[in-house]
């Protein structure tokens, strides 16, 4: 970490160094160039990776998700710095949704008025929306099981309490582990952090006054950042996380706009890192069921679910099956569901578990 401070306040950079351990960014677009962080750098897997607002093309968003291992409840958890949201007067955005127990979907979107609060330092990091009444809050991810914890008090979106998420894998990059001077990159202008890509989950919260709780759960938290529109960088991914038996799961499956295949793929087990890696077939995820095809068309609502097949090295697969039970969110170009899992090395033994999953199919949309 870095002792010197960096103060940003309406886009001027007063000081600066590698790592941020205080950073203001403001509620306005940033008005120019937007410059991210293109190498990963140590000590901020999980840190901000622009230094200003958002412009129109840029965005650095963190993503948390929740789920019970036995009922339809589900949860989403978004912190934007964006502009992909152009109807949205300023960038800095929480959005929640998911699914109750009975399958109902909920979902809400508040902006932070009053700018967002990073802080950081050798104990971890935190974040505030300001005006939003939701925070987030981890601790260092070079340490062992880190915990990150939720927190809201958000009448505008009417979502008080915790998601608390304590670690079970290590964190990575798209092809190495939580190293420095690795590339970040999922595509061209797409970058990728996986601070936590598996955890035992808590969540004690009231969503509209209705009581939503998950003990003892599956968590996942990760991060993309880039400096161009999210929407129009990859023509269609297929990405999830699993946790079945003593192993946790992470895949990408993207398709770029000259329709080649990039597959990025994780697997530890008993919460050590067995593979990560982005080689050609590192994994490859497919769709199962009446008309599922590659591109997928009809995405995850039409599906019965996927197939992912991990190449472990050495002759050996990881191979998941995974079966569609509910949708927790769906705007027909982009959807999120639950699913059953089983798998295991091919030839050893099979475990089962649950896995949260989505496909992002806004190439159907831009060609």
């Amino acid at each position: 970490m870095h002792d010197l401070k960096l103060l940003l306040v309406s886009g001027l950079v007063l000081s600066a160094e590698a790592v941020a351990s205080y950073l203001y960014i403001p509620p306005v677009y940033h008005n120019g160039s937007v410059k991210v962080e293109d190498l990963s750098v140590a000590g901020n897997l999980d840190g901000p990776k622009m230094r200003t607002a958002a412009n129109h093309t840029s965005f650095d968003f963190w993503y948390f998700d929740a789920f019970s291992t036995s009922t339809p409840a589900a949860i989403n958890v978004v912190f934007y710095n964006t502009g992909d949201f152009a109807a949205n007067p300023n960038p800095l955005a929480v959005q929640i949704s998911g699914t109750f127990d009975n399958g109902t979907q909920f979902s809400g979107q508040v902006l932070a008025s009053k700018g967002v609060i990073f802080d950081q330092d050798d104990n971890g990091i935190s974040a505030s929306w300001e005006g939003t009444g939701a925070t987030f809050r981890g601790s260092s991810l070079d340490k062992s099981s880190p915990e990150y914890i939720i927190r809201f008090d958000s009448p505008g979106i009417g979502v008080k309490g915790d998601i608390r998420l304590k670690s079970r894998a290590p964190p990575h990059y798209p092809c190495n582990p939580n190293i420095a001077q690795m590339n970040t990159l999922l595509l061209p202008h797409l970058h990728w952090a996986n601070a936590i890509p598996d955890a035992t989950a808590t969540v004690d919260l009231q969503i509209n006054g209705t009581d939503f709780h998950i003990t003892k759960g599956v968590g996942y938290h990760d991060k993309n950042w880039g400096d161009a529109s999210v929407i129009t960088s990859p023509k269609y991914w297929d990405w999830g996380h699993a946790q079945l038996g003593p192993y946790s799961i992470v895949w990408y499956d993207l398709l770029d706009y000259n329709n080649k295949e990039h597959s990025y793929a994780y697997v530890a087990k008993n919460g050590r890192l067995v593979t990560v890696g982005c080689a050609d077939n590192a994994v490859k995820v497919r769709q199962v069921g009446m008309n599922a095809t590659y591109p997928p068309t009809g995405g995850i609502p039409q599906a019965q679910g996927l197939t992912a097949n991990f190449d472990l090295g050495g002759g050996q697969v990881f191979a998941v099956n995974l079966t569609k039970e509910v949708i927790v969110h769906n705007e027909v170009v982009y959807a999120r569901a639950l699913g059953s899992v089983t798998g295991g090395i091919v030839g050893q033994e099979t475990y089962t578990g649950r896995a949260m999953y989505e496909e992002y199919m806004y190439g159907l949309l831009f060609g």
